[in-house]
């Protein structure tokens, strides 16, 4: 069993705070930064539990939650092959399986097991896929749930939240409206911002994908991993994982990552050149919604990740991305857009590979998402 309690600190201050937070952001008003674990986890595999399929056979490593949690069968998602291409094996990590259709259903599972307090209505920012998985996890533990969207979201995905029973607020503004908004009533009380973006616990949860793929590959890790980058829960959590694994020995090296954005809402390449400025980046429409961010709140956080993996930010031009798309559905993987935005980058990567390198790319969100 992990050592208790677990502890957070925030990124900034290095405040430290109790888990679980009383709310996803530095508690100190001057600061309000980003928390993160207080030390690095250390994985151990004889935590894991043998019995269970999912993402809780690994819950002995992460933060405590209830012995028996609120689940609907999220994680444990197959790793596939594509086809060999040349010089590397490439395989699918189809996390579209999962039972909203998205890899967020594991952030959201693990923070809907941390709510204290019987009568709070959970609320998040989404642009769908979160709003999604949040909705469907608090119809499960028997919560209301309101979700902030943006008006200009997908049909689908708004149809999607209000199917669970979630109360659905369109906010007009776009992306960053939505989450001041989310903001605002997060002040209230008797209310949990299961902020996707800001709560540590969602990035924490994304560390079972690294878990997985390292298991499914017969405990090694792939050389590349390449992953769609909107506000990096994903991206953070990954390297968290694979880091855990490299502080126990087992793994040498961290997986290089590839973040991928739109080449029309990129400012984590901005970032990565010292040309972004927080605030004032602006980009415009892409068919990625996922990612259509531009001004992540934790950028700094999301470049240390692609920096300190020796990894790399990639752009899609909206063409390619619509290709991709239609080339995964032709090999049997119907997924929406933003998830697209992995297989296209593919080619991108592929100058840096050495012989026999393994890639691992991810598809984040189903297709009937955006049907």
């Amino acid at each position: 069993m992990p050592v208790k309690p677990f502890r957070l600190r925030c990124r900034l201050c290095n405040q430290p705070v109790d888990w679980p937070p009383q709310q996803p952001r530095c508690p100190r008003p001057v600061c309000r930064g980003p928390l993160q674990p207080k030390r690095n986890i250390v994985f151990d595999a004889t935590l894991i539990e043998p019995a269970l399929t999912g993402m809780w056979r690994y819950r002995h490593l992460l933060p405590p939650v209830s012995d028996t949690p609120i689940s609907l069968g999220e994680g444990g998602t197959p790793l596939l092959p594509l086809l060999p291409r040349e010089n590397c094996l490439v395989y699918v990590k189809n996390e579209t399986l999962n039972p909203t259709g998205s890899f967020k259903d594991r952030g959201a599972a693990f923070l809907v097991n941390t709510i204290q307090g019987e009568d709070k209505i959970v609320i998040d920012d989404s642009s769908g896929n979160a709003g999604a998985a949040l909705a469907a996890y608090a119809a499960r533990a028997g919560r209301q749930a309101r979700i902030f969207v943006p008006a200009e979201a997908p049909e689908g995905k708004k149809r999607q939240i209000r199917r669970f029973g979630a109360e659905l607020m369109l906010v007009a503004g776009g992306r960053e409206a939505a989450a001041q908004a989310a903001e605002a009533m997060a002040r209230e009380p008797n209310v949990f911002y299961a902020s996707h973006v800001w709560h540590p616990g969602y990035a924490l949860a994304m560390q079972t994908v690294a878990w997985e793929i390292w298991e499914q590959l017969g405990r090694r890790a792939p050389e590349w991993v390449i992953l769609p980058a909107g506000n990096g829960s994903l991206l953070r959590g990954v390297r968290w994982g694979f880091r855990s694994l490299q502080k126990a020995k087992y793994i040498q090296q961290l997986p290089r990552l590839a973040a991928v954005q739109a080449a029309t809402c990129a400012p984590l390449l901005a970032r990565s050149q010292n040309n972004y400025r927080a605030g004032n980046f602006t980009g415009s429409p892409t068919v990625a919604d996922g990612v259509a961010i531009p001004n992540p709140p934790l950028i700094d956080a999301m470049w240390a990740a692609v920096r300190k993996t020796n990894g790399r930010v990639i752009t899609i031009p909206e063409p390619e991305i619509l290709q991709a798309q239609t080339e995964l559905a032709q090999r049997g993987f119907w997924v929406e857009p933003t998830a697209a935005l992995s297989y296209a980058a593919l080619p991108h990567v592929k100058p840096l590979l050495s012989p026999n390198d393994t890639v691992v790319i991810i598809l984040t969100g189903h297709g009937l998402k955006a049907a």
